[in-house]
């Protein structure tokens, strides 16, 4: 062995030394369907009765265009309401001008509504898109459907019968981007924002934003459509609800269900997505201390698991964008923010959260603005599978359809966002129990916190480091072949750091930054420029 390839393996043997083993007891299985002429949506609201879906609104179209004039642009509204059939392999739709309300049929073929479904009736939220007059807003509605109802008239008879909806007019309501969920008889509107005018990247004034920052509780009562809403007392947190895009899921723990909003976008400080996640509980709004989620930082379909056994919560999100993403086992920073592959899993144990990833990733770039339709004959309430309860075989869970497929990882800024389309394919969704080994874990636990920013880097090197204790803190920088290209020992003290390495003596391309701090280590790729 060359002393090249030595320091090579030396390299790879410690960055492995910082992967231990998850306690997720499954691996994940994904078996794509096709369905012939089924369009592809992405951004939508979906519900579910006697084992077909229900789709509504979203885009028909992929990631939206930088220019204002076609981002959001009616042609990509998806103004039918599709049923799809998955064990069929079939499909039916019927157009939303059927209803014969303008007000109505504009908020229902809009995108990224909040929604939730309870029992035979989906709740569905605000949505951006255009209005009857065909200008650009966030809906100020909430529509209660008749999910039976509805899916019997488009498969009988490709209509939609106006009596199957009603709707209520609420500026609370006008929210886009965030999520609904509903637990104990009360409905729960978390983060988002509202978004009125055309769209633009470059902040020019085509538009108004205004982020929620709230949880904003509410009741329906009534037996429909004569139905009526009371709305609570907003629990309201400027800081960790300034966001939108993102999961929040359901969690188990001790007997207690409550919700976790995970990422989503943007910092107020930086257009990059949140790194904390945020427990969401009838006592007020909590960040989780002493966790950062690096990957799956957009909606993208999820799976959430309670195991007795492993007296623990798992969370895994399926593709979409995120900041970081593996490379060859190192976590990559990559602030253009791609579309991934990644299947990330979170566990909660003992009321500290970790993050892993599946050895199975997405088969494309996928999963962004895309749902999981679960097997409600397997999942405890409709939400949360009771791993114990899943045999040793495969078991399918439910499906994954639609959302963004992208031709490449960074394609908003590259000019290639025409190139992308919303997803036709379903997948099939499977576990197969395992012995806990079926993820590799990177060792968040030690949370040392590693960024390189501004990552790509020129003229000098400044790192972000959180450390665990005051010391001295390594660092080490090396090339693609493991040769080591610098080392040096900074003092670090308790908490955030940010240290300037200084100029870098080397040539532009790909490195791997690897900092090390007692026991623990954490390695990262950046480009030096």
């Amino acid at each position: 062995m060359t002393m090249k390839n030595l320091t090579l393996a030396l390299a790879l043997l410690l960055q492995l030394s910082l992967i231990g083993q998850s306690t997720f007891p499954f691996d994940v299985v994904l078996e794509p369907l096709t369905i012939t002429n089924l369009p592809g949506m992405q951004s939508y609201a979906a519900a579910q009765h006697n084992g077909k879906w229900l789709i509504i609104g979203g885009r028909i179209d992929g990631l939206h265009q930088r220019q204002p004039w076609q981002a959001f642009n009616a042609a990509g509204h998806n103004t039918s309401m599709y049923v799809i059939d998955p064990v069929a392999q079939t499909f039916y739709s019927a157009p939303l001008s059927g209803l014969g309300n303008d007000t109505l049929v504009a908020q229902l073929s809009s995108t990224n509504a909040n929604f939730t479904q309870v029992g035979n009736y989906l709740y569905l939220l605000g949505g951006y898109g255009l209005d009857a007059s065909a200008a650009h807003i966030t809906h100020p509605m909430l529509t209660v459907i008749d999910v039976p109802s509805t899916i019997d008239d488009i498969v009988q008879g490709g209509t939609l019968d106006s009596t199957a909806f009603t709707h209520f007019s609420d500026e609370d309501f006008a929210v886009t981007g965030g999520k609904m969920l509903y637990l104990d008889g009360t409905f729960y509107l978390v983060g988002g924002h509202r978004f009125d005018g055309q769209y633009n990247p470059m902040g020019h004034n085509t538009f108004t934003q205004a982020y929620t920052e709230k949880v904003l509780p509410f009741t329906v009562s009534g037996t429909f459509p004569s139905l009526s809403i009371s709305k609570g007392t907003p629990m309201v947190d400027t800081d960790e609800l300034h966001r939108r895009d993102y999961n929040v899921t359901y969690m188990m723990d001790g007997g207690q269900t409550y919700f976790t909003a995970w990422s989503g976008v943007f910092q107020k400080t930086a257009n990059l997505p949140f790194l904390n996640a945020v427990e969401v509980r009838d006592t007020g709004i909590y960040s989780v201390p002493g966790f950062s989620q690096y990957l799956n930082h957009y909606h993208c379909p999820t799976v959430s698991l309670y195991g007795e056994n492993q007296a623990a919560m798992y969370t895994l999100f399926f593709g979409g964008i995120a900041q970081y993403y593996y490379d060859n086992g190192v976590l990559t920073q990559d602030n253009d923010v791609p579309f991934v592959k990644t299947i990330g899993v979170v566990e909660k144990r003992n009321g500290s959260y970790s993050e892993s990833y599946s050895s199975t990733e997405m088969p494309g770039l996928l999963g962004a603005g895309g749902e999981f339709f679960p097997d409600h004959n397997l999942a405890a309430n409709g939400e949360i599978f009771l791993a114990d309860s899943l045999g040793t075989d495969t078991t399918w869970i439910g499906h994954i359809f639609g959302g963004i497929s992208s031709p490449g990882a960074n394609i908003f800024f590259g000019g290639m966002t025409n190139n992308s389309i919303a997803s036709p394919t379903l997948f099939k969704v499977g576990f197969v129990r395992n012995s806990g080994l079926g993820v590799l874990e990177s060792n968040y636990g030690d949370n040392l916190g590693l960024l390189v920013s501004p990552n790509p880097s020129n003229g000098k090197l400044i790192v972000q480091i959180q450390s665990q204790l005051q010391g001295m803190t390594a660092f080490e920088v090396f090339d693609t072949a493991g040769k080591m290209m610098l080392r040096t020992e900074v003092p670090t003290k308790d908490g955030a750091n940010t240290i300037d390495l200084g100029a870098l003596q080397i040539a532009a391309g790909k490195y791997v930054l690897t900092a090390t701090q007692g026991g623990a280590r954490q390695s990262i790729n950046f480009i030096w420029n």
